[in-house]
């Protein structure tokens, strides 16, 4: 019952080690064993460990195969999240419509919202873009009417990305800033990591880089506090565009080292994210030169990920805390 406090506030570490050993003490088939996976589900997921989040998803599946209390419709959607940041957009939309029509059956409103959700970020990575859009808007009004943070703060942040993406980072900016303020007084650090990366994004693509960079330097602080390799690259790509022009040469070691940690993870970037990061990519490069672009991203991505973290800490005058992960 614990688990959406720790996602919230953002002790996923404390979370999964709490429900690993609960997990470990009782292997019988329970309602209470299966809500455990889909914590360890759900906070694997958001620290980059997929492989963890499957194997709690498969057999949370399992249990509920034969215990028709166990609602199914969460074990899904991990699964479908994992399919989706390896890239596999086609299933990931057959997971996650499964757990919508699960949810409609039962006429669960929160889990509807949930599973439209995601249905429309498999429809934006699949690229109907209008149709996310839509999706997004008719979540969010639900989200709105349930009045639930987590909830809605999820669709702000999504439908905010996506305006960032539609080339709109003006209104991408005022959903997350939002999310964020919502965030921030309720004293929630699950989640506030993607909203300041999508402000530092909407920052540096409105042409204020100095915004952008402190954003993008408050967002890499916080998902190293939490573990969350993903946004630790986005947040690193970031902090590299806004050095593009002037320090070329920490850009290239940042968009090496930034490659090489979403490799790790396995999260495949889309077209129109990399198209995000182009110009800037573009600019540091003509500035450096083929030879030179090439050496020093190449040392980029040999860097650990406190390495990585620690260089890009130093540029905003900073010393990194230690903390070392398996990349």
């Amino acid at each position: 019952a614990l688990w959406q406090f720790w996602w919230m506030r953002g002790h996923y570490d404390e979370g999964r080690r709490w429900l690993e050993t609960a997990l470990a003490k009782d292997g019988r088939a329970s309602v209470a064993r299966a809500k455990a996976l889909e914590a360890v589900g759900w906070l694997a997921d958001d620290q980059g460990d997929i492989e963890r989040a499957v194997a709690a998803a498969q057999e949370g599946l399992s249990l509920s195969a034969g215990a028709e209390i166990i609602d199914a419709a969460p074990f899904l959607r991990i699964l479908g999240s994992a399919a989706s940041i390896q890239g596999d957009h086609d299933r990931a939309a057959q997971l996650y419509e499964e757990s919508l029509a699960l949810s409609r059956r039962a006429g669960n409103t929160r889990g509807v919202a949930l599973s439209l959700l995601q249905v429309a970020n498999v429809t934006s990575e699949r690229g109907d873009y209008e149709g996310a859009k839509g999706l997004y808007e008719e979540g969010l009004a639900l989200s709105r009417k349930l009045e639930d943070t987590a909830l809605l703060t999820s669709y702000l942040i999504n439908l905010g990305y996506e305006s960032l993406l539609q080339g709109d980072p003006e209104r991408g900016a005022t959903l997350n800033e939002e999310a964020a303020v919502l965030l921030r007084e309720r004293g929630h650090k699950g989640k506030l990591q993607y909203a300041l990366d999508n402000l530092g994004w909407a920052a540096l693509l409105s042409g204020n880089r100095q915004k952008g960079k402190s954003l993008h330097e408050e967002s890499l602080e916080l998902s190293r506090e939490l573990g969350d390799k993903l946004i630790v690259a986005e947040s690193l790509e970031g902090l590299a565009c806004s050095a593009a022009r002037g320090e070329e040469v920490r850009a290239a070691r940042l968009f090496g080292a930034a490659e090489a940690l979403r490799e790790a993870v396995g999260y495949r970037q889309a077209p129109r994210e990399g198209a995000l990061r182009e110009p800037f990519l573009d600019a540091a490069r003509s500035r450096l030169g083929e030879v030179r672009w090439e050496a020093m991203w190449a040392e980029g991505r040999v860097m650990t990920l406190e390495d990585a973290i620690a260089y890009a800490q130093e540029g905003a005058g900073k010393r990194a805390n230690t903390m070392r992960f398996e990349a």
